[in-house]
C-alpha cells in the first residue's frame, strides 16, 4: 500500500511539473512588469493621434473704453465696443508629419524596451531554474553520501574491538557526516531563496521543474556573433538615433514660423457692428531656432556614437560569456571522462582491502574526493547552461 501511494505521489508530481519553456510562456503572459510597458505603448498610440492635431484656437473677450464716471453706459461714443476674437495658428507645411514621425520613433524605443524586458525575464527564469536544478542535484548527491558515510561508521564500529585505529577512523567518518549535514543545510537555504525568486519571476507558487541538467555540444562563436544585431538593446540604440534625427527635423522646421489668423467681431451700442481680420507670425531673428537645430544635429551624432559603442561592448560580452561556457563544458568533460574513471579505478584497486576492513580510512578519503568531483561536475553543467542562457539573451532569443 505504501509503495502504491509513493508511486502515485511521484506520478502526480511529474504531471504537475513544467518545463522551463512552459514557465517562460506563463510568465510572459502574467508578469506585471510587462503589463506596465504594454500600458505605456497604449498611451503612445494616443500621443501619436495627438501629434496630428493643430494647436487649440484661442478666444479673447474684450470690452474697450470703460468710462469711470459711468462704467455701465456703453453708448457714449463710437469707440466703445464689446468684441469676441478667435485666433488660430496654422502649422507650417511638414510640421505635423514631423511631429508624428518623432512620436512614432519614441514608441519604437518603448517597443524595444518591451522586447528587452521579455528577453531579460526569460533569461532570469532560465538561470534561476538551472540554479534550482543544480542545488537539487547537490542535495541528492549529498543524500547518497550520507548513507555511504553512515555505512562506513557502522563498519568502523564493527572493527573497533580488533583494530585500535578503527575508533579514530570512525570519528573521522562522523566528522565527514557532520560536514555533509552542514553543507546540506546551506544548500536548503539557497534553494528556498531561489524558489522564492522563481515564484516572483513566473508569478506562480509551488513550481516544479521537469527539466534536467543536460549538456549539448556548444555552438560556434561565429554563430552567436552572426546573431548579434538581433539583440533588442542594440535595436534600442538604433531607435534612439531615429528619435534624435526626428527631433532634428522638427527643430529645422521650427525655423519656419507658424502663421496665425485672428478674426474678431465687434459690437457697438447705437452704432453699427463690424468685424476685423489680422494675419501674423513670429519673427525668427534672434537665431534661437538655428542654435536648437545645431544642438539637435549634435545629439544625432551622439546617438550614433552610443550605438557603435554598444555594439562593440555587446560583441565583447558575447565573447566573454562564450569563453565561460566553453570553460564549463571542458571542465565537465575532464571530470566525466578523465577524473571520474580514474577515481573509480582507485576504488576497484582498494576494493579487496576495503571489504576486509583493512583500509577503511582510504575508502573514506576516496569517498570525499568523489563527492567533490560529483559536485564540481554538477556545478560545471549548471554553469554551462547558465552561460548558454545568457548567450541566448544576448542574441535576442527567448527560447
Amino acid at each position: 500500500m505504501r509503495l502504491f501511494l509513493f508511486i502515485l505521489a511521484i506520478a502526480v508530481t511529474l504531471l504537475q511539473a513544467q518545463s522551463i519553456n512552459q514557465l517562460i510562456d506563463y510568465s510572459l503572459k502574467k508578469h506585471p512588469s510587462l503589463q506596465t510597458i504594454q500600458h505605456l505603448l497604449s498611451a503612445m498610440d494616443d500621443r501619436i493621434a495627438k501629434s496630428r492635431n493643430w494647436s487649440n484656437p484661442e478666444m479673447l473677450l474684450n470690452m474697450s473704453d470703460i468710462q469711470f464716471d459711468d462704467p455701465t453706459n456703453r453708448g457714449i461714443e463710437p469707440m466703445q465696443y464689446q468684441a469676441i476674437n478667435v485666433k488660430q495658428r496654422f502649422p507650417w507645411f511638414g510640421k505635423i508629419d514631423a511631429r508624428e514621425h518623432f512620436t512614432r520613433a519614441q514608441k519604437n524605443v518603448i517597443l524595444d524596451s518591451y522586447d528587452i524586458a521579455r528577453i531579460k525575464l526569460a533569461e532570469e527564469i532560465r538561470t534561476t531554474s538551472y540554479t534550482i536544478l543544480e542545488i537539487r542535484e547537490r542535495l541528492r548527491i549529498i543524500g547518497q553520501y550520507k548513507k555511504l558515510t553512515k555505512q562506513n561508521i557502522a563498519l568502523y564500529d564493527a572493527y573497533t574491538a580488533t583494530d585500535s585505529m578503527s575508533h579514530s577512523n570512525s570519528m573521522a567518518a562522523e566528522l565527514m557526516l557532520s560536514r555533509l549535514h552542514i553543507r546540506s543545510e546551506r544548500y536548503k537555504a539557497v534553494m528556498k531563496s531561489q524558489e522564492a525568486k522563481l515564484a516572483y519571476l513566473v508569478q506562480k507558487k509551488n513550481i516544479s521543474i521537469s527539466d534536467r541538467l543536460h549538456l549539448k555540444k556548444p555552438r560556434s562563436l561565429r554563430f552567436y556573433l552572426s546573431k548579434l544585431e538581433h539583440n533588442p538593446a542594440y535595436h534600442k540604440t538604433l531607435s534612439q538615433i531615429k528619435v534624435a534625427d526626428a527631433n532634428r527635423r522638427i527643430k529645422e522646421l521650427e525655423s519656419n514660423p507658424d502663421p496665425f489668423v485672428q478674426v474678431g467681431y465687434f459690437n457697438r451700442k447705437e452704432y453699427e457692428d463690424y468685424a476685423s481680420v489680422a494675419v501674423g507670425f513670429t519673427l525668427p531673428i534672434l537665431g534661437s531656432e538655428k542654435l536648437e537645430t545645431e544642438a539637435a544635429r549634435k545629439e544625432v551624432l551622439a546617438a550614433k556614437s552610443a550605438a557603435l559603442d554598444y555594439r562593440a561592448a555587446l560583441e565583447s560580452e558575447i565573447r566573454v560569456n562564450y569563453a565561460q561556457m566553453k570553460e564549463a563544458y571542458h571542465i565537465y568533460q575532464i571530470i566525466q571522462n578523465d577524473s571520474m574513471p580514474k577515481l573509480q579505478h582507485m576504488f576497484e584497486l582498494n576494493e579487496a582491502s576495503i571489504e576486509s576492513g583493512e583500509d577503511l580510512f582510504t575508502y573514506t578519503n576516496l569517498l570525499e574526493q568523489k563527492l567533490d568531483l560529483d559536485e564540481e561536475r554538477i556545478v560545471a553543467k549548471a554553469q554551462y547552461l547558465r552561460s548558454v542562457a545568457k548567450l541566448k539573451s544576448l542574441i535576442g532569443n527567448i527560447k
